[in-house]
């Protein structure tokens, strides 16, 4: 696996050649060291933004982009600045897998987090769509059931509501009410 030095170009290269060579299980073996050496202050955070934009692996993605945003103690600042820039990737289409990003920070259950996706939500696809919703499901908590009831009012509100979309997100309320 490529190691966390060097430019983020280079990195992600590097990264994307080895992704061929691995299989997700050693890909998350090599995402637990990176994180480890994080935490460790061994080498930046920035190293978890290869896996988390260019990994195509959602449960890889989901858990670089979970520890990049700060699952270890940081600061307010430093979490705000990497929940933004997440944000960033998505509305810019830099991440391999942004429904995945998109996922990871629903999952946080912060309503100022759900802010920023707020925007983004009708620019998924229905293929991303069902991705953050089993990510959704599979992390509940209040804020995300309340942004997934305000997602699926704005979807009905439409004035061509998209039968998929609304049956998809209805389903993921549903799930996290029982």
């Amino acid at each position: 696996m490529a190691g966390p030095t060097g430019d983020l170009t280079s990195q992600l290269v590097a990264y994307w050649r080895s992704v061929a060579q691995c299989d997700a299980a050693t890909r998350l073996d090599a995402l637990a060291t990176t994180r480890d050496a994080v935490r460790s202050g061994a080498v930046s955070p920035r190293a978890l933004g290869v896996p988390a934009l260019g990994d195509p692996a959602e449960s890889i993605v989901f858990a670089a982009v979970t520890e990049y945003v700060g699952t270890y103690p940081v600061s307010v600042e430093r979490r705000q600045a990497a929940v933004a820039e997440a944000i960033d990737w998505i509305r810019r289409g830099l991440a391999l897998h942004r429904a995945a990003v998109f996922g990871a920070l629903l999952a946080l259950g912060d309503e100022q987090v759900d802010e920023g996706l707020a925007g983004l939500r009708l620019g998924l696809t229905q293929t991303e769509l069902e991705c953050v919703c089993r990510c959704a499901t599979a992390h509940p908590s209040r804020a995300t059931r309340a942004f997934l009831a305000e997602w699926l009012a704005v979807l009905e509100a439409a004035h061509s509501p998209d039968a998929a979309a609304c049956a998809c997100v209805a389903a993921a309320l549903a799930a996290l009410a029982t």
